[in-house]
This record gives C-alpha cells, structure tokens and sequence, in this order.
C-alpha cells in the first residue's frame, strides 16, 4: 500500500527527534565525565530551552503532513460529545513513545485539537531534543502545571502509565500501568474535572519488543531511565502495515472535593480502571481480537 510523501516526512521528522535524543545524551555523559566545559553550555541551553514557547506555525506544519495517513487505517472515535473545557484525556497505552497519541493531536478536525498534552519532565530538559517538544506545545507534567491548567478550564491530555507503562510495551497483549497512579484522580476530583479514558489499540503493534529482565527494567524507571528495547523491519520508524484507533470513551463525571480524601480517591480510581477495561472489552472484539488486556 502506497503512503503518502507527506505522512513519510512527517514520521521521518520522528526520527530526527530519536536522534536529538542520542546527542542530547551523548553530550551529556560527555559533560559529566570528561569535558566539564560543556557543563554551563548545556546548562544555559537548558534554562532558554525552558522560556520557549508552543510554536503555532510548527503545529501547523505538522498538521499538513497528515502522519496518522502512514499507516493501513486510522481512525478516532468518541462514544459521546466530548466537552470543550475542564477536561482530562487519558491515554493508554503509552506505547514506545507515544506514537499515535502525540499525532493524533496534529490530526485536524478532531475533538484533541485544543487539547494541551503533557509530557515528561525530563524529555522536556534535554537539550536540543527537548526543545522539539516545546515547539509542538508538550508541557511538563508536573503538579504545579497540572494544577495550573485545570483550574484555567483546560483540556489536559496525559499518559498516566508513564515510564513504566512505555517499558511494558508488547505486540503480544495490551498492558497498562494503572494500579498505583491515582494523582490524577485527587487533581479531577479537586477541580471537578471530567475524565475520558482514551484507548489506543494498535499502539502496542508498532515495534516488536522484548520482555526478559522487566523487573530490572521497571526498576530504572524509578530512576526516569527508558527500559524499552524496540525495533521494527525499518529500525526505529514505526511498521507502516498496522491499523490505529483511537477510542475515546464516555467522561467519567467527578465531583468537586476541595480536600478530596484517600478514600474519595480510591473510589474514583477504582472507577475509571472499570471504565477502561469496559471500553477495551467493547472494542476488542473490533481492533485487538485474541489480544488480552493486563492491568498492573
């Protein structure tokens, strides 16, 4: 099947990024090691990487290039009318690196375009890669921004399985790291935010991965150390022959607790594992048939 040049651009545009992410860290260990003068370049860089902007014109580009197109079929659905604002996104799963959820949001016409996606931390500080995330309008996922941004009214998107839910990543079954990442329901219930679970099947196809050593993997993700190892025919781009679609389920209404308590929290948490496990029940049958889903 013939791919668009423009979709072909646009995931070698993420290669570009994988490379950044090489130097950035070569650079790095350079610095710590033997070539101490690159301390306060990399350390200047980093404080002017973290005053730029969202670029509105870079967003624009990529949009044009219509990378979802790059794949067999693509396609975004939601089970009822998505609100406009003080809305929480989350995704799963994560993925290697978040492929389908980052391009879904230059996809024009669709209910994600207003939506402000956060991202690690720690991406955003490299130097030269980070800097490719704050021109597409990535911010940090930090409490104090989240904070920030529900109560403004946002629509926040986020990956809540985080590193470990990345290192996870198998062809072979949906897994999401979930059980224990319940911050975001305390800030839902604070501000009276409503969450839409979001499910991403194809996500997990994209690379072929391997499972040996997942507890010493997960371990340095404690660290905010990547413990994937991926690959695919064309190396780190994406295989080409795969189907993504995006299923967004039905807002999950929370009330407003100013102080909510451990037990609010669980409650809720325990709501919305439910209400992602039902939405993948519903589609499974459709976009992963015989592909399990486990929740860690």
């Amino acid at each position: 099947m013939a791919r668009p040049i423009k979709s072909i651009i646009e995931t070698l545009l993420y290669q570009i990024w994988i490379v950044l992410m090489g130097i950035s860290i070569y650079l790095i260990y350079r610095a710590v090691t033997q070539d101490y003068w690159l301390i306060p370049i990399l350390l200047g860089f980093i404080v002017f990487q973290s005053k730029v902007q969202k670029s509105n014109l870079f967003v624009q580009f990529l949009k044009s290039l219509e990378v979802m197109k790059f794949f067999n079929k693509n396609s975004i659905q939601t089970l009822e009318k998505v609100r406009d604002k003080n809305v929480i996104f989350a995704f799963h799963p994560h993925g290697i690196y978040s492929y389908s959820t980052i391009s879904n949001t230059h996809t024009p016409g669709t209910f994600f375009e207003n939506m402000v996606l956060l991202g690690s931390n720690m991406a955003l500080l490299f130097p030269i890669a980070g800097l490719f995330l704050k021109f597409y309008g990535i911010q940090g996922a930090n409490p104090d921004n989240f904070k920030r941004l529900l109560s403004s009214g946002a629509q926040v998107g986020l990956l809540p399985g985080g590193f470990e839910e990345a290192t996870m990543t198998s062809p072979k079954e949906n897994r999401i790291f979930i059980k224990q990442r319940k911050g975001f329901i305390y800030y839902a219930l604070k501000y009276g935010t409503i969450i839409y679970p979001v499910f991403v099947f194809g996500e997990n196809t994209l690379f072929n991965t391997i499972d040996w050593f997942l507890p010493l993997r997960l371990w340095l993700n404690k660290f905010k150390l990547a413990g994937t190892v991926f690959w695919s025919r064309f190396l780190t781009i994406p295989e080409p022959n795969r189907e993504i679609h995006t299923i967004c389920g039905k807002g999950i209404v929370l009330p407003q607790i100013e102080k909510p308590s451990r037990e609010d929290v669980e409650k809720y948490h325990q709501i919305y594992i439910q209400a992602v496990k039902d939405l993948y029940d519903q589609y499974a049958p459709l976009y992963a048939k015989g592909i399990p889903l486990k929740i860690y």
